[in-house]
């Protein structure tokens, strides 16, 4: 980012709001503490001018790193435009937040489909805990109806990444899909031998949908592992 835009964010910066989600998200030190609409903002008026200068220059801060994914996700183009972008800003995701507010703004997802379903499904089986974590996110964001979830869940079986944050997507993911159907998410879930932390919050996130059956939820019950 360049010095005029951190000069921005410095001075939207909000120590209260900093000490409040800083426990959050355990290991990132250098964030400011600009709330996230306000980089939304910023976001949205880069993404349709100005995006190819700021987003040149390297990234400083966890808001910074932020603002990087929000106009990505924001831009107009083809997957052979912006994928290549996106690759490069995969490692540069270290926390759950900057992946989850990428994947849920990220707009070509709902025009590409079957482009970013691929891109997805490879990120999915990543070893890398955050690149794993936005294929699953990026899954369970758009392709969680009945046409891709045969396809979603069979992408699921290839998330192997041992790390905390891929897992709770993973979980996530699950109690999305039982929502498009639950007999058929369970199964895949029982077939894929998932571990009992991610099986049990992934009960724990059905039983606490309002997209779930009370007999689902039920069942959820007596089937969490002990």
């Amino acid at each position: 980012m360049t010095d005029q835009l951190r000069a921005r964010l410095a001075a939207l910066a909000d120590p209260g709001y900093r000490a409040f989600q800083q426990p959050l998200l355990p290991g990132v030190e250098d964030m400011l503490g600009v709330r996230l609409p306000a980089l939304q903002k910023i976001a949205a008026r880069l993404a349709k001018e100005g995006w190819q200068a700021e987003l040149a220059a390297s990234d400083q801060t966890f808001e910074e790193r932020m603002l990087r994914g929000l106009v990505l996700g924001r831009l107009a183009g083809t997957p052979a435009q912006i994928l290549p972008m996106v690759r490069e800003f995969l490692p540069a995701i270290d926390n759950w937040s900057v992946c989850d507010s990428f994947c849920a703004g990220f707009k070509i997802a709902k025009i590409y489909k079957e482009e970013i379903f691929a891109f997805a499904a490879e990120c999915v089986a990543s070893p890398a805990e955050y690149t794993a974590r936005v294929g699953a996110v990026l899954l369970l964001w758009y392709y969680a109806g009945p046409e891709y979830l045969p396809r979603s869940l069979a992408a699921y079986r290839r998330l192997t990444c041992p790390a905390f944050y891929a897992r709770m997507a993973a979980a996530w993911g699950y109690s999305v899909f039982a929502a498009a159907g639950f007999e058929q998410t369970v199964a895949a879930m029982q077939a894929a031998g998932l571990e009992d932390a991610v099986w049990n919050k992934a009960l724990q996130k059905m039983r606490e949908s309002r997209r779930i059956t009370p007999a689902q939820k039920q069942w959820c019950k007596e089937h969490k592992r002990r």
